[in-house]
C-alpha cells in the first residue's frame, strides 16, 4: 500500500525521548518525517497505509489523524 500523509500528536506529557521513539518507529516502518510542530507536541510524516494501527495503538501517542486539508464556510 503507498504510504499516506498522517499529523501525530503526542500525548501532553511526552518528553524529548518519547518523541524520538515515535519518528524512529516511524523510520523502522519505512515512513518518513515530513514536518515538526513548534506549537504543538507532534508532527507529520508519511506512513505506509498498513502500518497505521501500529501508531493507534502506541502509549505515547494522544491521535493519528490522516492529513487532509480543511476548508471553513
Amino acid at each position: 500500500m503507498p504510504d499516506q500523509k498522517y499529523i501525530i500528536l503526542l500525548k501532553d506529557d511526552s518528553d524529548a525521548a518519547k518523541v524520538k521513539d515515535v519518528k524512529d518507529k516511524v523510520s523502522s516502518i519505512g515512513g518518513k518525517v515530513t514536518h515538526e510542530y513548534d506549537l504543538i507536541n507532534g508532527f507529520a510524516a508519511d506512513i505506509p497505509a498498513d502500518h497505521v494501527s501500529t501508531f493507534e495503538s502506541d502509549p505515547n501517542i494522544k491521535s493519528i489523524e490522516k492529513d487532509q486539508e480543511v476548508s471553513i464556510n
